[in-house]
């Protein structure tokens, strides 16, 4: 049913029409014909036809209608008192209020209601189209080229195009845009200024803007970045203290480390709202990158001088694939055909005169183009959390979910899963659903982790580490004493003997004894296709490292350090020559290890500190790995065996163990004989070859 104000609004419209029209237009006639015709006042009607007023006309001939009669009719609608007494409706109130907020100008408030009347109520829609639609040359009335919307607002079209230039306030504060067909499309959003329900005071902002959900991580959950964290921290509290513009702060990192998480943590420890961008339309699908970008622009405008509101723009990664995509990250703005909005320059200028200071979030900031670096602030790596921070979230989640779990179980899960935080709140939630306990969880975060680093299983924690049981050059036992009595801060070391001996076990050794966590990297972790990201990821070992405390460790490092005189491309070079010079300066120990000891670039051996080399078991250590994990007197049998390690004693064990043969010794020797019968190499003497 037609509100007064709404009955007001549309007998305006006529009226501006009627009285702009020249009575031998044929516009004119259908207008005449519409008005005078029952019908047609029954479908304006069309919900209750006590909302149409009589207007009592004379007889007019609307096959011919004169130009007395065309001013007969707008005398009649203007002086339609019921009309003109009518106070402004919730929408109007509330398009007033968002005027004023977005600084436009009453023109421009005039032409949005307009529109947002057009499209939201069936009985304009319908007079309008019955209207116009014969007559008009570019489509729907929505349109800056027919004649319709001039008309029925009163203004020369050279004012309506004026309004609705690339360069002018509403089209600039995104509620409204135009496409190169003329087409004039309204921001999603601001259908809600039409359809909320509520006060007509209420605030615009919280109507047309969505405050982010209330996070799960608290700030010690990002303590394994804690220098960023905090400057991050006062740089966006100094924004909003100051109301600087231009304030843009990335956040990147692979997906489930926190982005969004921080963000919202951030906004709570500052005392701000956290207005989240484009997570749906207004339909509840996925927005379009068109849309994402009218909604932050609209954002921006609304917020300007709210000294306690932050944007967030996340999954910024949504914005770089398509054919719209253009240059790099932005590319255009509004695509569909949209007029101007390709332009880099506008997107640069909008990153540098941002009111609220604004997140992005992204999983690989490679993809973003330098123009657009070049005006962030600050660009904030979130990696993978530390084992203590892992442990914590995992304790939070079992705790929410009411799953029982002791601390070693917890400690279990933080150590042997380098699962972010997202992927703890989805495997407990998952066991919380199926009513499982703490092997639930483990069931969950298993299946996650295989997915999540590409088909390797989960590294199992190492079992307890005897120095006894490794034959080196150097004592790791004695060498652990010496380091934690030095209180040794940095130092390197290069663990070079055949697979199963110990080399990764030891460093882990050194590391525990030290009370560092260890960060290890692989080759294939490392190793890129891509010419120049190796040396990248390569960097980021070591800023990884540093910024954590941690022990670094490169296993199968000769992968990375290859002898550069037997080099066949030049980024065979340049990967040795990133590691050598981030050798250098590394602030921590770090450690490297390898099966070919000889295969090492011969610059690399001055870097390393210590350098330990690992062999096979002698006689008296094969048989203490016996009774160490089988339990049983060794065999005299064993003392034959020259090339066993430490890991053959494991492998045979896990197999005994399938085969119901655990206290056999005999088969147990024949076993660790099969092991050491099956490697291709043979002992050879202990140390580093000139």
């Amino acid at each position: 049913m037609l509100t007064d104000y709404e009955r007001y609004l549309l007998t305006d419209y006529l009226a501006n029409a009627a009285s702009r029209l020249n009575s031998r237009e044929g516009l004119a006639r259908n207008l005449v014909e519409w008005i005078v015709d029952p019908d047609n006042r029954d479908s304006f009607a069309r919900r209750k036809r006590k909302d149409w007023v009589d207007l009592n006309l004379p007889e007019i001939d609307v096959s011919q209608p004169s130009d007395a009669a065309l001013r007969c009719i707008v005398r009649t609608l203007r002086n339609d008192n019921s009309a003109k007494e009518a106070e402004p409706d919730r929408t109007a109130l509330r398009l007033l209020r968002f005027g004023e907020a977005m600084r436009l100008d009453p023109t421009d408030v005039r032409i949005l209601e307009f529109a947002l009347r057009y499209k939201t109520h069936s009985a304009f829609e319908s007079v309008i189209d019955d209207i116009f639609d014969d007559y008009s040359r570019h489509g729907a009335p929505l349109n800056v080229r027919c004649r319709a919307l001039p008309l029925l607002l009163g203004l020369s079209p050279n004012r309506i195009q004026s309004r609705l230039q690339d360069d002018c306030p509403l089209v600039r504060s995104g509620a409204v845009s135009v496409d190169y067909d003329g087409e004039i499309q309204i921001a999603g959003r601001l259908l809600r200024l039409v359809a909320a329900s509520g006060d007509e005071n209420a605030d615009v902002t919280s109507l047309l803007l969505d405050a982010a959900s209330p996070g799960d991580l608290e700030r010690l959950d990002f303590d394994h970045v804690a220098d960023d964290r905090d400057h991050v921290e006062t740089l966006v509290k100094g924004a909003l203290d100051s109301d600087a513009p231009g304030v843009n702060i990335l956040l990147y990192g692979p997906p489930g480390t926190g982005k969004t998480e921080f963000c919202k943590m951030l906004a709570q420890r500052l005392g701000a709202t956290l207005y989240s961008i484009g997570e749906a339309d207004e339909d509840g699908d996925e927005p379009t990158r068109t849309e994402r970008l009218r909604e932050l622009t609209l954002a921006q405008r609304l917020l300007a001088g709210n000294r306690r509101a932050l944007l967030l723009f996340d999954e910024m990664d949504d914005l770089l694939s398509g054919p719209d995509s253009g240059f790099g990250i932005f590319g255009r703005m509004f695509s569909s055909g949209t007029r101007a909005s390709s332009s880099k320059i506008f997107m640069n200028r909008l990153l540098e005169k941002t009111p609220a200071p604004t997140l992005w979030t992204m999983n690989d900031a490679r993809d973003v183009s330098p123009a657009i670096l070049r005006r962030m602030m600050f660009a904030f790596e979130l990696r993978p959390p530390t084992m203590k921070v892992r442990a914590r979230v995992w304790s939070r989640q079992l705790d929410r979910h009411g799953i029982e779990a002791a601390p070693e179980d917890v400690q279990a899960l933080a150590a042997e899963f380098d699962a972010a935080p997202g992927v703890a709140a989805g495997a407990t939630a998952a066991a919380h659903l199926a009513g499982g306990d703490i092997a639930a969880v483990r069931r969950g975060v298993e299946s996650l982790s295989r997915v999540l680093s590409c088909g390797r299983p989960p590294q199992a924690a190492p079992a307890g580490f005897d120095p006894g049981l490794i034959r080196a050059d150097t004592d790791p036992g004695v060498l652990a004493d010496r380091l934690v009595s030095a209180g040794a801060g940095r130092f390197s070391l290069c663990l070079q003997g055949p697979p199963g001996t110990g080399k990764s076990a030891c460093v882990r050794y050194l590391a525990e004894r030290l009370g560092l966590e260890v960060v290890q990297k692989r080759a294939s972790d490392l190793l890129s296709m891509w010419v120049g990201q190796t040396e990248r990821q390569i960097a980021r070992a070591f800023a990884e490292a540093r910024d954590t405390g941690a022990f670094l460790v490169f296993d199968e490092a000769d992968s990375l350090l290859a002898d550069r005189r037997f080099a066949q491309r030049s980024w065979e070079v340049s990967q040795v020559n990133e590691m050598l010079t981030w050798m250098e300066v590394h602030p921590l120990p770090f450690a490297c290890t390898t099966n070919f000891g000889t295969h090492l670039d011969p610059a690399t051996l001055r870097r390393f500190v210590f350098k330990i080399a690992l062999d096979y078991l002698g006689p008296e250590q094969a048989n203490a790995a016996f009774r160490k994990f089988f339990s049983l007197p060794p065999p005299a049998s064993l003392a034959a065996l020259s090339a066993l390690t430490p890991g053959d004693f494991a492998v045979v064990r896990r197999k005994a163990g399938l085969l119901g043969r655990l206290q056999d010794a005999g088969a147990l020797a024949e076993m660790l004989r099969a092991e050491c019968d099956a490697k291709p190499e043979r002992p050879t003497a202990i140390g580093f070859r000139p």
